[in-house]
C-alpha cells in the first residue's frame, strides 16, 4: 500500500501553491493598477489613468523574491534556507495580493466619480481608469470586486501551500476520489467531453471573458493540486513519458481559448459594422529584424526549458528489449494514442490504414472542398461556422481527447482505470462483444448462422451500404443543398464521404458501450472486418 502523501510530496506541493499564489497576486495587481482596454476598444479621447503600481511594492517585492533566491542558492550552506525561503516568497505574495486589493478599494473610495461600479462607468465618459471592454465580451467589471477576488484566491492558495510546507496532510477526501473513480468510463469520458464541446460552442461569449477563464484556471490548478496527493493519480501524471501531455493540455487550452476570444470580438464588431481586429492591425512585420529576433528569443527560451526539464526528469528509458516480455500496458507514442485507441473499436487495417489515411486526405481536400471565401485572415465563427465546428471536433474530441485517455485511463491489458484507481495487473473486466450477425440470425430470428460468409453477413453489409450510399443525399436534401448547387456534386460527395468517415469512430463507439457490437461485418476468412 503506497503512502499518498510523503514529506517530498508536501514540499513539492508547497511550491506549487506558491506558483498558484503569485499567479493570482498578479492577477489582482493586474486589475488593480493595469490598463484594462478590450481588443479593439479605441483609446482616443481617454483621460490618462491614475491607477498606478505603487514604486515601494515593486520594490518590495522583487527584494523579497531576490533575497529568496539568494537562499536557495546558499542552501547547502544554511540550514533551513529553504523554508526561509519560501516564506519570504510567501510574504512577496501577500504583500502584492493584500496591497492590490486594498488600493483598488482605496481608489474607489477617494475618487470621487470615478467609482468603478460598471452603472456608473456606463453613466460617464470612460478613462483609462476604467475597464473598457472589447465589443461583444459585456459590461465593463468593477476592477475592486474582482481585484479582491483574485487576491483573495491568492491568499488561500497561499495558506494551502504554508499548510503543507509545515506538515499539514491537506487530501483530496477519499468519498470524491471514489466517486469520480465509480462514474468514470470510456462512455462518460467521451459523453463528457463532447458535453463540454457544445456547451464551449453553444456559451462561446460566456466563455471568451477572461474572468470566466481564469476562474476555469484557478479551478484546474486547486483540482490537479488537490488530485496530486493520492498516489496513483500522482505515479500517472508525473511519469515522464506523461509529463508533455500535460503540456500538451495546458497548450490546447490556451489556444483554444485565445482562438474563441478572438472569434467572439471579430464577430461582434463584425454585426456592428465595425472592422474586424485583423484589419485593425493591417502593418506587415518585417521578416528582418523582427520575425527574426522573436525567432531567436524563442529559440533560447526553449533551449533553457528543455536543458531545466532534461535536469529535473529522469529520460524514460526503461530495460532492454526482450522478445520474451513485452511491457503491460504496451503504449504507442503519445501522438499515436488516439489511433490505438480507435483499435478498441476498429480493425488494425481499419483503424491503422484506412482512417489515418483518410485524415490526411481530409486535411489536402480542405482548400478544394471549401468554396467559403469568408474569414480568410481573420478569426470568426459565425462566418464558418460548419467549418470550425467540423475540425474543432475532430481534432479536440476525436483526437486529443482520445490521448488523453490512452495516456492517464488505459492500463494493464488496455483496461479502463479511473484516475484515482491502482493499475491491476489482474483486474478482470467481463466483456462478451457479439457481432451484428449474431444479433440478427441467432438473436432476431433464433437461428443459426448460414454457413457461407456473404449470407452470414448480408444483414451488415446491407446496413453499412445504406449507410454509405443514401446517407449522403439525406445529408445535401437537408443541411447541403445549397452548398451541393455552387459547389458541384463532385466535391459534395468527396465532402459527404469524409464527414461519413468521421462519423464512423463516434458511432462505432456508441455501439460498442450500448450493445457490446463488435463488428457490423465479420469476414474473418478474408481478414475483413469492419
Amino acid at each position: 500500500m503506497h503512502q499518498d502523501l510523503t514529506s517530498g510530496v508536501m514540499f513539492g506541493l508547497a511550491w506549487y501553491y506558491l506558483l498558484a499564489s503569485i499567479l493570482n497576486a498578479a492577477a489582482a495587481a493586474y486589475i488593480a493598477y493595469g490598463t484594462l482596454v478590450g481588443e479593439g476598444a479605441s483609446r482616443v479621447g481617454l483621460a490618462p489613468k491614475t491607477r498606478r503600481l505603487p514604486a515601494w511594492l515593486s520594490t518590495a517585492f522583487f527584494g523579497l523574491y531576490g533575497m529568496a533566491i539568494l537562499l536557495v542558492l546558499l542552501r547547502q550552506f544554511l540550514p533551513g534556507s529553504m523554508v526561509a525561503a519560501y516564506c519570504l516568497c510567501a510574504l512577496a505574495n501577500g504583500l502584492l495580493a493584500l496591497t492590490a486589493g486594498a488600493d483598488a478599494a482605496h481608489f474607489a473610495e477617494t475618487h470621487e466619480g470615478a467609482t468603478d461600479h460598471p452603472d456608473a462607468v456606463l453613466e460617464r465618459s470612460p478613462t483609462l481608469d476604467d475597464h473598457i471592454p472589447a465589443v461583444g465580451l459585456g459590461r465593463p467589471i468593477s476592477r475592486t470586486l474582482w481585484t479582491l477576488i483574485w487576491a483573495v484566491a491568492a491568499v488561500m492558495f497561499q495558506a494551502m501551500g504554508i499548510a503543507y510546507l509545515f506538515g499539514g496532510a491537506v487530501v483530496l477526501p477519499q468519498l470524491f476520489r471514489d466517486a469520480i473513480d465509480a462514474v468514470a468510463g470510456p462512455t462518460t469520458f467521451f459523453i463528457g467531453a463532447t458535453a463540454a464541446f457544445v456547451a464551449l460552442i453553444a456559451l462561446r461569449k460566456f466563455f471568451a471573458n477572461g474572468l470566466v477563464a481564469w476562474a476555469g484556471v484557478n479551478l484546474a490548478l486547486l483540482y490537479f493540486g488537490l488530485s496530486m496527493t493520492d498516489y496513483d493519480f500522482r505515479d500517472i501524471v508525473t511519469k515522464p513519458d506523461n509529463v508533455p501531455i500535460v503540456g500538451l493540455m495546458v497548450l490546447v487550452g490556451y489556444f483554444t481559448w485565445l482562438s474563441l476570444r478572438r472569434a467572439v470580438i471579430n464577430d461582434a464588431r463584425m454585426a456592428q459594422g465595425l472592422p474586424n481586429l485583423e484589419q485593425l492591425e493591417p502593418d506587415k512585420t518585417l521578416t528582418w529584424p523582427d520575425l527574426v529576433y522573436t525567432e531567436l528569443i524563442c529559440m533560447v527560451l526553449l533551449t533553457i526549458v528543455l536543458v531545466l526539464w532534461g535536469i529535473a526528469l529522469q529520460a524514460p528509458l526503461e530495460q532492454p528489449a526482450s522478445s520474451t516480455v513485452a511491457p503491460n500496458p504496451s503504449k504507442a507514442p503519445w501522438y499515436f494514442l488516439g489511433l490505438q485507441e480507435m483499435l478498441v473499436y476498429f480493425d488494425p487495417w481499419m483503424a491503422g490504414v484506412v482512417l489515418p489515411t483518410m485524415i490526411i486526405v481530409g486535411l489536402m481536400a480542405i482548400p478544394y472542398i471549401d468554396i467559403n471565401k469568408e474569414g480568410n485572415g481573420y478569426y470568426t465563427i459565425a462566418k464558418r461556422k460548419f467549418a470550425y465546428i467540423t475540425f474543432q471536433f475532430g481534432y479536440l474530441v476525436l483526437w486529443v481527447v482520445l490521448i488523453l485517455l490512452g495516456t492517464f485511463l488505459r492500463g494493464p491489458n488496455w483496461n479502463f482505470f479511473g484516475p484515482y484507481e491502482y493499475w491491476d495487473l489482474h483486474k478482470l473486466i467481463p466483456l462478451n462483444n457479439v457481432n451484428l450477425s449474431d444479433f440478427f440470425w441467432i438473436q432476431l430470428m433464433g437461428t443459426s448462422k448460414p454457413a457461407n460468409f456473404f449470407a452470414r453477413e448480408l444483414p451488415g453489409i446491407v446496413l453499412v451500404l445504406l449507410y454509405l450510399i443514401l446517407t449522403p443525399e439525406i445529408l445535401r436534401r437537408l443541411f447541403f443543398r445549397r452548398y451541393s448547387a455552387e459547389a458541384g456534386m463532385v466535391r459534395y460527395m468527396t465532402l459527404a464521404v469524409l464527414l461519413l468517415f468521421m462519423a464512423s469512430l463516434p458511432i462505432k463507439m456508441v455501439l460498442r458501450w450500448t450493445f457490446n457490437l463488435k463488428y457490423l461485418v465479420a469476414i474473418p476468412e478474408y481478414f475483413f472486418n469492419i
